[in-house]
């Protein structure tokens, strides 16, 4: 039976006002790990990482110190740390606006002696207001973030789960740019990236892998779910076997969709995705050409006893 503690509904309308806030002080965390750390192919060092609390950074280089920050969404907080001892932090909430929580990050970090050169636009979003400018998004009702944390927690134990029978280069991030949470498995083959590629894309699409993922849903495509999808896109792939039988391919978004209402609510939402998951990496290792041999690990053996 299902956990609905678990897998909690998630109505977009209800916690839109919080997603929004909370959106854009992520990508504030997102800017300063743009601004802090070598670069990685696909853009690996930009991304965030899931905690118990929320979300963080992890390491990121500042001299001779390590910095870090995240988002603590049961302390309603942004914080940062650095390894000399200090730390930080700046309140969400109650009625906090981006421009509020902005001037106190920026505080905070001169604070630490950090100098950071910090664009202030947002990417990816079609609200461009720079952070020092918005007053208008300033909701953080504590209880609907963490509500969106307690699926990633779910959501990272099936990841995890799937990823471990991979050998080769993986990874599970959230995105600060998309606010998607996502696991990636990579070839180990170089692409060429599609012909008119943007900036970012240029430099996203250029390995073979697959990339699947929670999404949150936004104003124009409200209903969360997760999705799927190969790199380069195999010939064939729009109707290629995909399961559950409620996920099925998008063409408008180049990808397969499965809504997170129906997985909440089925008898096994842990299967649903895995077998989700599947079915994608199945799609690479056939029509998308990759050695499934090669790229099957094997656990070690528990070790003897006595």
């Amino acid at each position: 039976m299902t956990d609905h503690a678990d897998w909690p509904a998630l109505p977009y309308q209800e916690w839109a006002p919080t997603k929004k806030t909370l959106h854009m002080v992520v990508q504030m965390l997102g800017k300063t790990k743009l601004a802090l750390s070598p670069p990685r192919p696909e853009w690996l060092h930009t991304c965030l990482f899931l905690d118990s609390h929320g979300f963080m950074t992890g390491p990121m280089p500042y001299g001779s110190r390590v910095v870090s920050a995240g988002i603590d969404v049961f302390g309603s907080a942004l914080w940062i740390g650095s390894s000399d001892g200090r730390r930080a932090t700046v309140a969400l909430g109650p009625d906090r606006s981006v421009a509020a929580i902005w001037s106190d990050f920026r505080g905070a970090l001169a604070g630490l002696d950090l100098e950071l050169d910090l664009w202030e636009k947002p990417q990816e979003l079609a609200d461009v207001t720079p952070f020092s400018e918005n007053t208008h998004d300033r909701t953080f009702v504590p209880e609907h973030a963490q509500r969106f944390h307690r699926i990633l927690c779910s959501t990272s134990a099936v990841f995890e789960e799937f990823r471990a029978q991979f050998f080769g280069r993986t990874g599970v991030q959230f995105w600060w740019g998309s606010f998607d949470f996502a696991v990636l498995l990579f070839s180990g083959r170089a692409t060429p990236a599609p012909g008119g590629s943007g900036y970012i894309m240029r430099y996203d699409l250029d390995a073979e892998h697959l990339n699947a993922g929670f999404w949150a849903g936004d104003d124009s495509a409200p209903e969360p779910g997760f999705y799927a999808y190969v790199v380069p896109r195999p010939v064939g792939c729009e109707t290629a076997p995909i399961a559950p039988q409620y996920a099925g391919w998008v063409e408008a978004m180049g990808e397969w969709l499965m809504p997170y209402e129906a997985v909440r609510t089925c008898a096994d939402p842990r299967q649903a995705i895995l077998d989700f998951l599947g079915a994608g990496y199945r799609v690479a290792t056939t029509l998308g050409g990759w050695d499934a041999a090669a790229h099957e690990y094997v656990r070690p053996s528990a070790p003897r006893r006595g």
